[in-house]
């Protein structure tokens, strides 16, 4: 397990659980004080092409990492960017390559900034500083098993219309001393 302090990790239940949301909340707080670099990374299995949109990246065998650059279009890893993130990378892995992607991606992009990081699946070989996981119900499409995610989780959320919450979540956080902390 690799143990990355300086990384917020967000995970959900479902597409549109507030995972974004919550990110860009973080990504808004944590950049006027220190650099924050995004991270979303989509683990694809066979058959899923469709569902996790187009980044234009080169294709790799194993994984491929996408920069950011543009700021104004509809895409995660845009809003991500207008947040205040110094640069956003999307990650897509197939299942089995996700520890060989992420390890390529801290020996080439990372050098101690802070990591805000959208993705359920690097729980597995990550031990993040902090993991949040943000539930919708009813789920909207396929529910996926996530109780060996919420028991790993060290704040819960439930997504809803009302923003109250993950916005003062947000404004609460801090990063001191190697770790995050929040009222």
């Amino acid at each position: 397990m690799i143990s990355l302090p300086q990384m917020v990790m967000i995970g959900g239940n479902s597409r549109n659980s507030g995972k974004t949301t919550m990110a860009c909340n973080i990504i808004t707080k944590l950049a006027s004080a220190q650099e924050v670099i995004a991270l979303k990374v989509t683990s694809v299995r066979p058959g899923e092409d469709d569902l996790h949109g187009n980044h234009n990246e080169e294709a790799g065998s194993d994984f491929t990492i996408f920069e950011e650059t543009e700021a104004n279009s509809h895409k995660d890893t845009s809003k991500m960017l207008m947040a205040g993130a110094a640069h956003v990378y999307y990650i897509r892995v197939a299942e089995t390559f996700i520890e060989k992607a992420l390890l390529h991606f801290l020996s080439k992009y990372i050098n101690k900034q802070i990591i805000v990081c959208e993705s359920r699946s690097l729980r597995g070989v990550i031990k993040p500083g902090l993991f949040l996981m943000m539930i919708r119900l009813p789920v909207e499409g396929k529910a996926k098993e996530i109780s060996e995610y919420i028991a790993k989780a060290d704040k819960i959320f439930s997504y809803s219309e009302d923003l109250v919450v993950i916005k003062q979540f947000a404004a609460d956080l801090y990063f001191r001393n190697n770790k995050f902390v929040w009222n």
